[in-house]
């Protein structure tokens, strides 16, 4: 997808909510939210007050502040793992784990606020038995080493991260009287942090809280830090544009724009969330007798939102939820919503794509798979221009061929053209059952493979009838609009000045080591000279699957000349990908990063992701999400040029 707009952003991200990875999140918004409604309602009853109307603006804006919150951080990820990676993109991670920890704490906090248990809190903290011991320098000096213990554990056991909060922590008591006037400190911190959180209940409209509003921004900041998106066509373009943006500060806004319009597309169904809860606050108010239980039940559904946010627990559910086949129906999802908004895909289409057994196509672009079985069928579904060229291509066949079959469709399902085992041209050792077939009318196109037996492969390549025109620009890397490469323009970045060291275009990727596959240590260092493709993925990862048997065929092709991939798993096994290896022909290094270093170095947030890399290690162009055929190839050739 070459061109992406604000309203397709919108779309891809309302599209997203429905996807797996999503759906730890809409527990822990439903506790938050109706864990605050519960609250609201209980003072409202107690008040006397009933304001439905407010209510309703109320958890509005509630809606409003957390996407408004998880927008700010999904975008700012975004920014630091592509534009500023080389300023910020290896402290994304850290910078995550952080905020999990201590917005975890918050979360607990809030849980019970709901349950009503800081009020009982604040308040025997304020009787006169206590006062003795709040009127202690020793225990000013106790609490604010167990304060100091809390932010060590928050900042992920790195002093020097907490060290200054401690430090800030001990000046400001210091200068408020907390070691020569304790009592008063104490007090004074306790009154103001009570009127923070319950200046709600003391207003005229007590469930009207305009201070809660910052609670629910941070709710959103804690859970888009906590949060890993399964990578679809639209959000990985988004990330690379955002990436070559890097190379361009005048174009950043560009990505942060498409970012913040791809979050609040996924926000939309929040916001929405909100309003339908808010329905249930009659019944809340019917069951007033049963508010203690119910405010005793949403407390403690938060708390364990909390314990799961602050121990990591729900990011790892939520990576979880974005890998296998879960990844896969999620990329389907984006894919074939996008292709029906776009026109590419039709509406009786719809479903057989969702379930995977139809694959939308772009001109331009080709597409592997495997038969797994005799009699498994794949379809393919593409838009073509009066004149455009299909080939099919099957390889890894015995002889004598199996029985196979193909058939090409128009759009009103009329049989344009059939191939068979009989009928298959044999060429340099695959066989073609269509070649170069010229369509006469453009519209949407069906192509449908049955049989092949288990193993064989086939690959599906659509193209116009003429070679796209190269690039009218003199620079031998600019970008054209025409092929969707990738490569930018480094003349202007490199000048005469040594690289530097970092994730940007133009700068030396970071060096490591690494154990490939065959238990061989590889330094990527040693590849200097070379053309090196680094790419992140998993054998779990569906838009994984569909690019490595293109990287092989790039492989093949380039390899003389000089070019490498190396390819790396994380959260992957070496028995997955020796299977992986052996079942898709692959030739090329495979290594698994066991630690998650490599990938914390090189700002890792999605997979699959790669780096093309010049004989001298500078990176010529990073790009997230699928690569299609034609990128790598135009990458590839534009690289060898400029050699």
């Amino acid at each position: 997808m070459e061109h992406v707009t604000i309203g397709l952003a919108i779309i891809a991200g309302l599209l997203s909510f429905i996807s797996p990875c999503v759906l730890p999140l809409v527990p822990a918004y439903i506790g938050y939210m109706g864990g605050r409604m519960a609250y609201s309602v209980s003072q409202q009853t107690t008040s006397g007050r009933h304001v439905s109307a407010a209510m309703r603006l109320h958890m509005l804006l509630h809606g409003l502040a957390f996407v408004a919150g998880f927008t700010l951080i999904f975008v700012l990820i975004g920014l630091f793992t592509t534009a500023l990676s080389s300023i910020a993109g290896q402290y994304v991670s850290t910078f995550t784990e952080v905020l999990g920890r201590l917005g975890g704490l918050v979360i607990i906090f809030f849980g019970l606020q709901f349950m009503g248990l800081a009020p009982r809190f604040f308040a025997g903290l304020r009787r006169k038995r206590y006062a003795g011991i709040l009127d202690s320098a020793s225990m000013s000096i106790v609490l604010w080493l167990a304060a100091s213990a809390v932010l060590y554990w928050g900042f992920v056991q790195q002093w020097q991260l907490a060290l200054p909060f401690s430090a800030l922590l001990a000046l400001f008591m210091a200068y408020k009287g907390a070691f020569n006037r304790p009592a008063d400190f104490w007090q004074h911190s306790l009154e103001w942090l009570e009127s923070l959180l319950y200046a709600d209940t003391r207003t005229e409209l007590s469930a009207v809280a305009r201070d809660g509003y910052y609670g629910s921004a941070l709710m959103g900041m804690v859970f888009s830090a906590g949060w890993s998106p399964c990578i679809g066509p639209l959000l990985g373009t988004i990330l690379t544009v955002a990436a070559t943006a890097g190379a361009n500060t005048g174009e950043v806004a560009q990505g942060m724009l498409l970012l913040s319009a791809y979050s609040m597309g996924l926000g939309i169904p929040f916001i929405a969330t909100a309003l339908l809860l808010n329905t249930a606050q009659g019944l809340l108010r019917r069951l007033q007798r049963q508010m203690g239980k119910i405010k005793l039940f949403s407390g403690s559904l938060l708390i364990l939102i909390g314990i799961l946010v602050a121990s990591g627990q729900l990011q790892s559910l939520s990576r979880s939820f974005s890998q296998g086949e879960f990844a896969d129906f999620t990329y389907r999802v984006e894919e074939c919503g996008l292709g029906f908004f776009e026109g590419s895909v039709g509406l009786a289409h719809v479903g057989a794509c969702l379930d995977g057994s139809l694959v939308p196509l772009a001109l331009n672009q080709s597409a592997s798979g495997q038969f797994r079985a005799e009699g498994t069928s794949q379809a393919y579904l593409f838009p073509a221009a009066a004149g455009s060229v299909v080939d099919i291509e099957l390889r890894g066949l015995s002889e004598p061929l199996p029985d196979f079959n193909l058939r090409l469709y128009d759009g009103d399902d009329a049989l344009l053209a059939e191939g068979s085992h009989s009928s298959s041209v044999r060429a340099d050792g695959r066989f073609y059952p269509l070649v170069a077939f010229s369509l006469v009318d453009g519209g949407l196109y069906r192509i449908v493979l049955e049989g092949g037996g288990d193993g064989a492969r086939f690959r599906v390549k659509v193209r116009e009838s003429q070679p796209i025109a190269p690039s009218e620009s003199n620079d031998p890397l600019a970008l054209s609009a025409d092929s969707g490469s990738l490569v930018q323009s480094l003349v202007d970045i490199l000048g005469d000045l040594p690289p530097s060291l970092g994730l940007a275009l133009g700068n030396r990727a970071p060096d490591f080591a690494i154990d490939i596959l065959d238990g061989q240590s590889l330094r990527l260092a040693e590849l200097r000279g070379k053309v090196v493709l680094l790419n992140f993925w998993g054998t779990w990862c569906g838009p994984c699957r569909r690019e490595m048997p293109e990287f092989q065929k790039a492989y093949d092709e380039w390899r003389a000349q000089g070019f490498e991939i190396l390819a790396i798993a994380y959260n992957d096994s070496e028995a997955a990908m020796r299977n992986f290896r052996d079942e898709y022909g692959l030739s090329f290094s495979l290594a698994l990063d066991v630690s998650g270093d490599i990938n914390s170095s090189y700002a890792i947030q999605t997979r699959p992701s790669s780096f093309l890399l010049d004989a001298e290690g500078i990176i010529l162009a990073r790009h997230f999400g699928l690569m299609t055929e034609m990128q790598l190839s135009d990458m590839l050739m534009q690289a060898f040029d400029r050699r």
